[in-house]
């Protein structure tokens, strides 16, 4: 794979860690998945989780096709978990649904100790792999990406992921080409678009599109393995058929406007995730602060949406709702 010339990395290298984690599943096995969906964590009125709602959540994710779960990922705040609510959920998930699904730890953090820690943790419960984001906000050189990617690696099978609006930094393809070299290096989450999809693809690494927008054309004409999705939480089935079936642009542009509306510019995911489940009955109106609902005026475009998109293929039985700002709990 050619090197960007401006990316070029000084030639250097640290020893992986001395021991090798004897792992449940292999990182061919996760490259398999087309569909993982980025799981949302509900809550109970008192702040802790709601593990009925979560496994009613999953059992819908799983009779509906999805292969594997992030568990923790941005989608599921695990920004704005503990380390030990953290690692108890993805213990949970393994334990009640690890036969039927792939359960993906997301074990990332700035801190290359923290995320070692955690990942040890991760894998110690049973996770069949771990999803990485490169160090944010502090920040580190293209040296330091490396380094604190190969400290990690060892432990298991692993997906890193790329969302440079997020990270502040980006992971450029130099950093993907030397740490792909590691057997337990699966594939990248990338958000950067599907020019960035194609380049990786074209040289034999898996790829799944971080973006739902642009996750039909990522899978159809830039050969991406699928997607890690947000809107699946709310429309698994029809994000499988949008992945396993073939091109499909009516469906894609059918989607277009609840992925739009899941992702508004001024109000960052996963605020619409949380609103709509709330709205469909799915989990309690509860938010983690600092989130907060979306604006009645989003929460009545969605249940405009539902009806455009037909209730049956969102999930949950109840029918959709317009809450008031009374009814949503800010914990």
């Amino acid at each position: 794979m050619a090197v960007p010339q401006a990316a070029v990395i000084p030639n250097y290298h640290i020893p992986m860690r001395s021991f090798e984690v004897k792992n449940r599943t292999s990182s061919e096995d996760i490259k398999k998945l087309r569909l993982i969906t980025a799981i949302k964590t509900p809550y109970l009125p008192d702040g802790r989780f709601d593990l009925e709602a979560y496994d009613a959540m999953m059992h819908m994710q799983i009779e509906n096709g999805a292969e594997g779960v992030i568990v923790g990922g941005t989608t599921g705040e695990g920004q704005l978990m503990s380390w030990d609510e953290h690692i108890m959920l993805i213990g949970h998930t393994v334990n009640c649904f690890g036969g039927s699904i792939k359960v993906i730890g997301n074990t990332g953090s700035n801190s290359t100790r923290e995320a070692m820690h955690a990942s040890e943790q991760g894998f110690a419960v049973g996770m069949h792999a771990a999803l990485h984001i490169n160090p944010y906000y502090g920040k580190t050189s293209l040296k330091g990406l490396v380094t604190h990617f190969e400290a990690v690696l060892p432990m298991g099978p692993t997906i890193i992921y790329n969302v440079p609006p997020r990270t502040g930094q980006d992971i450029p393809p130099s950093v993907i080409h030397i740490i792909s070299q590691s057997a337990n290096m699966v594939g990248i989450k990338e958000c950067v678009g599907n020019d960035r999809v194609k380049e990786y693809t074209e040289n034999g690494i898996s790829v799944w599109s971080g973006n739902d927008n642009e996750c039909h054309d990522s899978r159809w004409d830039c050969a991406a393995t699928g997607v890690i999705s947000v809107t699946s939480n709310l429309v698994p089935g029809l994000m499988h058929k949008l992945m396993f079936h073939g091109k499909n642009p009516s469906l894609d542009l059918k989607l277009s406007l609840l992925i739009k509306w899941l992702f508004q510019p001024d109000q960052p995911n996963p605020i619409g995730v949380n609103t709509a489940l709330a709205q469909l009955g799915v989990v309690r109106p509860v938010f983690r602060r600092p989130y907060v609902p979306l604006p009645l005026e989003s929460r009545m475009e969605f249940v405009d949406i539902v009806k455009e998109l037909g209730r049956e293929n969102f999930v949950g039985k109840k029918d959709v709702q317009i809450l008031d700002d009374d009814d949503f709990i800010l914990v």
